[in-house]
């Protein structure tokens, strides 16, 4: 929650000193055509690529692999995340047009996009003592808002909804042989609800650093930073 708070303040404060217009863009020209490295501050450091692609129409997809450390009573394992999704995005104001009231009629500006992407996602855990069993494949949803000036800072909240595959106990006895693995555990893919916030500082046309912070209720709290190639 402290990182939070510190990234909203952040943001906010350089959102009022930003230039305009520093990149010759509509201010709400988000990118969906994109290449970005992550370094990612969790339980363990880890690092994540992904590819966007913006498609015809409102459509874009996306394609990620993150790389991290789990510990799990006494043992390191490491865990690859592979996810693909399809998204969709529209300005608020396409997507809601007009309010009218009587006689009154209001017609809604393009302040922030809104998005949401839907897919799969899969879990690989590596450990010395363990091939754990279980579903590590399971459906992968994020939705959110896009805001701010494309020309330098943009912000992102978003929800992400997606199952977590965890190392849980399974409860099954050992053999009490020495060369037996202390426990027996198996994956577990618990439902998770991770809240996160997104800042994306736009050096110039091609390049881009961002920060991003996420909460959960299963795994380890994170925190990215990254650089980002727009295209």
């Amino acid at each position: 929650m402290k990182k939070i708070l510190f990234i909203s303040l952040v943001f906010f404060t350089s959102f009022l000193i930003a230039e305009s217009n520093k990149l010759d863009r509509k201010s709400n020209d988000y990118k969906y055509t994109s290449i970005g490295l992550h370094f990612i501050e969790s339980d363990k450091s880890g690092f994540a690529i992904n590819l966007s692609l913006d498609l015809p129409g409102v459509f874009y997809a996306t394609l990620e692999r993150k790389a991290d450390g789990v510990d799990y009573k006494k043992e390191s394992y490491d865990k690859v995340i592979d996810t693909a999704r399809l998204g969709f995005h529209m300005g608020i104001g396409d997507l809601i047009g007009n309010i009218s009231s009587g006689d009154v009629n209001f017609k809604i500006k393009n302040l922030f996009d809104v998005y949401a992407e839907v897919g799969i996602k899969t879990s690989d855990f590596d450990g010395e003592k363990f091939n754990f069993e279980g579903d590590d494949s399971h459906a992968s949803f994020v939705a959110g808002i896009r805001f701010g000036n494309s020309n330098r800072l943009e912000g992102k909240i978003f929800v992400d909804a997606s199952k977590e595959a965890i190392i849980v106990d399974s409860g099954n006895p050992v053999c009490r042989a020495l060369s037996c693995p202390p426990y027996d555990a198996e994956l577990s893919d618990d439902s998770d609800k991770k809240f996160g916030l997104g800042i994306l500082y736009n050096i110039n046309k091609r390049s881009a650093i961002f920060l991003e912070t996420t909460s959960s209720k299963v795994i380890d709290n994170s925190f990215k930073l990254g650089y980002q190639l727009n295209f």
